[in-house]
């Protein structure tokens, strides 16, 4: 990393065009009747002002965040493909057209809805920015008692550091933005490098730590504490330690390694956050690590739903939704019209797991007790009897065709038939199952069309970071930086450990020997424990773009692959007892346009129009 020395900024300052058009969003209410002054000599009135970063997050669990219009994130990825062909993921974001779309998701940059549900990511995050730094700017000089300022300032400091990194993992580096800045201020400023961005927001985590609450009590949950500011160091550290991030504001040369100073720092952070964890937080510790059988499977099943607490167990940094609008974001996100038993569009936009996705989780060989890549020999595995013996987690997650999830009205079992012939087929795409596979990682099997109340029966919340990332995190860094079996540091965990943690926290056999000897072989099996296990959590899309392996994944015309089913048992009525002929095949629907410029995205074009020294993106 470098030093402070050489963190030289130029110019610091918010863009001129989204500091202009925040400002209306993030004035003080007028129908409140108070001067600045007086909400920030005032606890409650002042938090109420710093809670407007919460609206500002961005919930990309949520249906419709971002305008998202009914696509699910991981349609952006190679991890699924989706039916509705009238929203921004489908004809923007894989089409590769993002320059000048101001409303598309991901990309765009207006500032209509900011603050609400539809607002854009981007934007969105300067605004939370604006808010931190007004909190930071005002409350030092305030009337308040010294434990109220710090709880604000501490969560001050943490939201400008997590919008701040939204920003920089979508647009690469940026100038440091300090403080509230008018319209009046020098706005032209030149980009930092991503590395010296990352030093600036390790900097204000840091402060965070230092005012952060170990825990929020249970009327406040939701609320940034200390962890979430620990676990963000890593996360950070990691994203700039990454080939992608190697790249200057000008270049985008393709790197395979690592930076090496940034891997050694994600490693130590990532270990922080696990001693942090086991000491100080030991309720937050792998789920259902040490337990076996069902009562492991149950346990495993509920970071992801879960009931009577609000919170995910292995939740660090997360927005606390509760069950707000759960029937709605199951029934879009991940359930055709038979499943959701909903007229019209409900179900239209079903978000469907890939091939390629279904692929990477591996065999468990039953003759030695070993897992496997299915494309090893050793693996067992048989294209006609595709589903036996896979990871757990392939079970937990994904429904294969032909199987059943949950009852319906009469108690009868629910099958997924997306066969020709077979109730979930259709000659529309649209209205199909296009990769023959529904999600059911984040729906519990009583959530059903047939079963309303069903829905609700489980809270939920959007995770940022969870327990289980930092492991992974730790494994990625670790091997980078000291490869998979050494721990010079004396952390009392290798990259190799850290990785074989997570598995067997699933009933998962160890990485196998032979891709444990060398960093590359074990960097393919780390990455690939990271899509199965953090599948459809929004980590894919931003892992293949820092990794700087998108354009290989999309090179096919015809990227994402599905699983085609023919019946060979038409007049079995039983469909338990149905035998069919499987096939994978290419999905024409479900293309994906990736070029070495799409690695970032387009800065805003206002910003590039207007301000001679902000550099755009590369290919842009």
């Amino acid at each position: 990393m470098k030093s402070k020395k050489h963190f030289k900024i130029l110019v610091t300052g918010c863009l001129f065009v989204l500091v202009a058009g925040c400002e209306r969003y993030l004035d003080l209410s007028p129908e409140l009747g108070m001067t600045e002054d007086v909400v920030f000599d005032n606890y409650e009135s002042t938090r109420g002002y710093l809670d407007r970063c919460f609206p500002l997050l961005n919930d990309h669990t949520h249906w419709n965040r971002q305008r998202a219009q009914r696509a699910h994130v991981s349609a952006m990825s190679d991890e699924a493909g989706q039916t509705y062909r009238f929203n921004f993921v489908h004809n923007v974001i894989n089409t590769g057209d993002w320059y000048r779309q101001p409303n598309a998701m991901e990309v765009g940059y207006t500032e209509a809805g900011i603050g609400g549900t539809e607002g854009r990511v981007i934007p969105s995050s300067f605004a939370g920015i604006r808010v931190a730094n007004t909190i930071l700017d005002k409350v030092p000089e305030s009337q308040l008692t010294q434990e109220q300022k710090d709880k604000l300032m501490g969560q001050a400091y943490f939201f400008r550091s997590w919008f701040y990194f939204e920003i920089i993992r979508r647009w690469g580096g940026m100038p440091v933005f300090d403080r509230a800045y008018n319209p009046d201020d020098p706005m032209d400023m030149e980009r930092l490098h991503y590395q010296e961005s990352t030093e600036w927001l390790i900097e204000g985590l840091d402060q965070a730590i230092e005012l952060l609450p170990d825990e929020w009590p249970a009327a406040k949950k939701g609320r940034p504490a200390k962890v979430a500011a620990i676990s963000l160091k890593s996360m950070a550290a990691l994203y700039a330690a990454s080939p992608l991030m190697r790249n200057d504001v000008n270049n985008l040369n393709q790197y395979d390694d690592y930076d090496q100073q940034w891997s050694e720092a994600a490693a130590e952070y990532a270990h922080q956050t696990i001693q942090y964890i086991e000491t100080q937080m030991p309720s937050r510790q792998l789920a259902g690590e040490g337990a076996t059988g069902e009562l492991r499977d149950s346990l495993y099943r509920h970071i992801f739903y879960h009931y009577p607490h609000y919170v995910s167990k292995e939740g660090l940094w997360y927005l606390n939704r509760t069950n707000v609008d759960r029937d709605v974001d199951i029934s879009i996100h991940f359930q055709n019209s038979r499943w959701s038993d909903r007229p019209g569009n409900w179900g239209w936009a079903v978000t469907t797991p890939s091939q390629n996705l279904v692929d990477m989780h591996e065999i468990i060989n039953p003759a030695n007790g070993k897992a496997y890549p299915i494309s090893h020999p050793n693996s067992g595995y048989n294209d006609q009897n595709p589903y036996v013996n896979r990871d757990p987690r392939f079970y937990n997650n994904i429904l294969p065709p032909g199987w059943s999830y949950g009852l319906d009205s009469d108690g009868n079992p629910i099958f997924l038939e997306p066969w020709q012939g077979g109730r979930d087929w259709a000659s529309d795409w649209t209205r199909g199952v296009p990769t023959g596979y529904f999600i059911i990682k984040f729906s519990p099997p009583e959530a059903k069309g047939w079963n309303k109340p069903g829905y609700n029966l489980y809270n939920y919340s959007c995770i940022f970071i969870r327990t289980t990332q930092v492991y992974l995190d730790y494994a990625e860094a670790m091997n980078e930086a000291f490869g998979p079996n050494s721990d010079p540091m004396g952390y009392g965990m290798t990259a190799l450990d850290a990785v074989n943690r997570i598995r067997a926290r699933v009933g998962m056999p160890p990485v196998l020997d032979e891709f444990a000897g060398s960093k590359v072989e074990l960097r393919e099996r780390i990455r690939n424990e990271r899509a199965v296990e953090l599948s459809f959590e929004f980590h894919r899309w931003f892992d293949i773009r820092r990794w700087m392996i998108a354009e290989e994944l999309f090179e096919d015309p015809h990227p994402i692959k599905g699983m085609q089913l023919r019946d060979l048992t038409p007049d079995e009525s039983d469909v338990s007892l149905k035998q069919f002929e499987y096939t994978k095949i290419p999905l024409q629907t479900q293309v994906r346009v990736f070029n070495r410029r799409h690695y970032w995205y387009p800065v805003a074009a206002d910003h590039t129009d207007q301000l001679g020294n902000f550099r755009q993106n590369p290919g842009w």
